[in-house]
């Protein structure tokens, strides 16, 4: 089984960024509260605070219900652990994957990529550009079940023509 997990940084960055973030934009949105009873426009600012904090930590849920931090895989199975404030593990057969969506196949490499096994409803996902996670994404494809690698190929040769 090979191990994979994120830098020592982009854990601290994935599990606590938008708690550094959000201290500062409620410092900000509580000045722009206070100055919206002087002049009325601070509202605007109040409210864009607000939609920016709310996003911020929706995303930051997800990747904390979603993310494993050390994933460890070989030719048949996934087991991710290290969830943020969890003690879960899960286990995922390759052939039980039947959905991979987001990053690549998504035509944003940056984005993370979410894997689906169908036969426990469950879902993963992983930033494939940090660390040594593209390897992983080659494990993944190499041993999932044919008719999912073949649609994933079609779609990269859709979107790749698309952009000429």
């Amino acid at each position: 089984m090979e191990n994979f997990k994120y830098s020592f940084w982009a854990r601290i960055v994935y599990r606590y960024g938008n708690i550094i973030s959000t201290l500062l934009l409620a410092i900000h949105l509580a000045s722009s509260i206070y100055m919206m009873f002087q002049k009325w426009y601070f509202g605007l600012s109040a409210i864009i605070n607000a939609a920016i904090i709310f996003i911020i930590n929706r995303y930051f849920l997800k990747t904390y219900r979603l993310f494993p931090f050390f994933v460890k895989a070989d030719n048949e199975k996934i087991i991710c652990k290290d969830f943020f404030f969890s003690k879960k593990e899960f286990t995922i057969n390759m052939e039980d994957i039947d959905q991979i969506r987001g990053g690549i196949f998504s035509g944003y490499p940056t984005r993370p990529i979410y894997i689906h096994d169908g036969r426990q409803n469950i879902t993963i996902g992983f930033y494939s550009h940090v660390g040594n996670f593209q390897k992983l994404l080659t494990k993944i494809l190499q041993n999932i079940p044919q008719y999912l690698y073949n649609d994933l190929t079609d779609k990269l040769r859709i979107k790749k023509v698309g952009r000429k």
